[in-house]
């Protein structure tokens, strides 16, 4: 009940064992070991970049339908812990215990872990969407990774044990949520509206980065999905080479753009980061322009593209009309990739 106690106020706490546990981890090896670097990677897989690859690779050019799919569940997972983390205002293992020390850059609170709860969001999430593929490497991968990310967390010192279980138990319970959404709600914008309302108390108690970060994901894939809905209608491809062209580029957007836009208001305000309520709210609407870019704006290239390699006879042209015919409708997409 203490424990309990403490975590409500947001004092320091740890269960028995959690401590001990994170200190005999790193003491098996430390920085600038084999299992030092081989953490800080495995971490990378539960990060920002990682995952929109992954996301970006099923969206831009597998199965639209699908990747919107696990980039909800993600993004949903992604809101859903700092609005936990600043009611629960955990501090950091390192923060808190000399011995521990902190092998990753991280600031902000420590329960639940973000990354724990983004990558079986995506990977878990990615295995329960292609379910009806029966694909055993894919469900190997949705419990294996996420795992592995929430054991690389500990090593670092950025999480308690019961963070990293509790982000894993976050990411997975938000995408068998949203997957049941997304098979029994006719219209999906209503559950999309009943996030960003959920979502939107944060603004009002939230003070880490995180969320104004996660909002604007959030905002942006609402109204990109939207867009393209309604105006891009782009086409997804089995070729591999235009897959791997499409994820690159749209990943280069998606960092590139976001670096453009704070190097261009830096430059009207350089002072903005001293602004609390200024930077909380241009994070904000920098991630929704960058996130309604990749996912409405960018695929709007994909059709002119398509004319050219065509036209360089890259591509056949029935092979290309049978593809857009069959991502005309979200049914006759389902209905290809059964």
């Amino acid at each position: 009940m203490l424990q309990l106690l403490c975590a409500a106020i947001g004092k320091v706490w740890a269960l028995p064992g959690e401590n001990e546990f994170i200190i005999w981890f790193q003491s098996l090896s430390g920085e600038g070991t084999f299992l030092y670097y081989l953490m800080n990677f495995i971490s990378m897989l539960g990060e920002e970049t990682v995952l929109v690859g992954i996301v970006g690779l099923v969206y831009w050019g597998l199965d639209k339908r699908r990747g919107e799919q696990i980039g909800f569940g993600m993004i949903s997972a992604t809101v859903l812990c700092p609005l936990i983390k600043n009611v629960v205002c955990r501090t950091r293992p390192f923060d808190s215990v000399p011995e521990i020390h902190n092998f990753r850059d991280v600031d902000g609170y420590s329960f639940p872990s973000g990354h724990s709860a983004n990558a079986a969001a995506t990977y878990f999430g990615s295995a329960l969407v292609y379910r009806d593929k029966h694909r055993k490497w894919l469900i190997a991968t949705a419990v294996i990774l996420p795992i592995l990310v929430a054991l690389s967390r500990t090593y670092l010192g950025a999480h308690y044990p019961t963070d990293v279980i509790c982000g894993l138990g976050v990411g997975c319970l938000t995408v068998i949520v949203t997957c049941l959404l997304f098979e029994r709600v006719r219209c999906i914008y209503w559950v999309y509206g009943g996030m960003l309302a959920i979502g939107f108390a944060g603004f009002f108690y939230c003070t880490t980065s995180d969320f104004f970060t996660a909002y604007g994901l959030l905002a942006g894939f609402v109204a990109g999905t939207l867009f393209e809905k309604k105006v891009t209608r782009f086409a997804n491809t089995r070729v591999w080479w235009r897959i791997v062209l499409r994820v690159a580029v749209g990943g280069g957007l998606f960092v590139g753009l976001n670096e453009v836009i704070k190097l261009i208001v830096g430059a009207i305000y350089p002072d903005y980061g001293q602004n609390v309520w200024f930077e909380r709210v241009f994070r904000t609407l920098r991630y929704a322009v960058v996130t309604f870019t990749a996912i409405g704006a960018y695929p709007l290239l994909f059709a002119q593209t398509d004319k050219l390699w065509r036209k360089w006879g890259w591509i056949k042209a029935p092979a290309d009309e049978k593809d857009e015919n069959e991502q005309t409708e979200p049914s006759e997409t389902q209905e290809a990739d059964a």
